[in-house]
């Protein structure tokens, strides 16, 4: 995990006040409804600038939400389906192909019916950091052609494998039709959420977790540290346009 990340942008909220009578949650977060459920429809990310994709790690708002994504796809637990729909934590996917590929409907399933938001997290899952533009662009590149061909879906939000990058892997990733590359700000493993900064979440945290054999236990580890600090679960993908 990355610990320290310079020249990263952050996301400001509108601050309209949420609706008395807010609409049920939508099944398609790319396009919110309105009124938008969890108060207001969010400003856009930062535009791709001098040809690289802008890097996130927190989203700055001063609504109570919090956003969970989920990376690799290594194992398929398969509980996580009703957990994700049961809950509906609305996560983004960052998924690598070399763990997709032969259980396309697995991932195929939980896109569909959950509302989760599919994002790239290259081929193989390598450090880019220091690799060649060529290198780097095949890892993203054929990661999103893969899903796009056989998910149905050319996801948009890019994740560097381990969080390590560096500025060629920003324009790899703009290169691939990337709007943004995502980081966070607290994980969770083992059934523990970790923070880096203080010790509860925080309004507009991004949440790092896997599908591991701890899936349900490191999802409902989530789910109930956000309860517990007062905040609820939202799509990402609102707050970035």
């Amino acid at each position: 995990m990355a610990t320290a990340i310079a020249g990263v942008f952050a996301l400001t909220a509108c601050s309209t006040p949420e609706p008395d009578n807010p609409a049920p949650p939508s099944a398609n977060p790319a396009a919110p409804p309105t009124p938008y459920p969890f108060g207001t429809v969010q400003a856009k990310a930062p535009a791709v600038n001098d040809g690289k994709v802008p890097l996130i790690r927190k989203i700055d708002t001063d609504k109570p939400y919090v956003f969970i994504t989920m990376d690799d796809g290594a194992v398929k637990d398969p509980s996580a389906l009703e957990e994700i729909k049961k809950s509906g934590g609305h996560p983004v996917l960052f998924l690598n192909q070399v763990y997709v590929k032969g259980h396309e409907k697995y991932f195929k399933d939980i896109l569909a019916q959950t509302g989760a938001v599919l994002g790239d997290h290259t081929v193989n899952h390598p450090n880019l950091k220091g690799k060649p533009l060529e290198f780097q662009k095949k890892e993203i590149c054929e990661d999103a052609d893969d899903f796009q061909r056989e998910l149905g879906v050319r996801p948009t939000l890019f994740r560097p494998p381990f969080g390590v990058y560096d500025q060629t892997t920003l324009q790899a990733a703009a290169e691939c039709g990337m709007r943004a590359a995502i980081h966070w700000t607290a994980s969770v493993n083992d059934g523990v959420v970790q923070f880096q900064v203080g010790n509860k979440l925080r309004p507009g945290d991004i949440v790092l977790m896997h599908f591991r054999k701890t899936f349900k236990e490191d999802y409902e580890a989530f789910l109930a540290r956000a309860k517990q600090d007062g905040l609820t679960p939202v799509p990402l993908t609102d707050f970035l346009g």
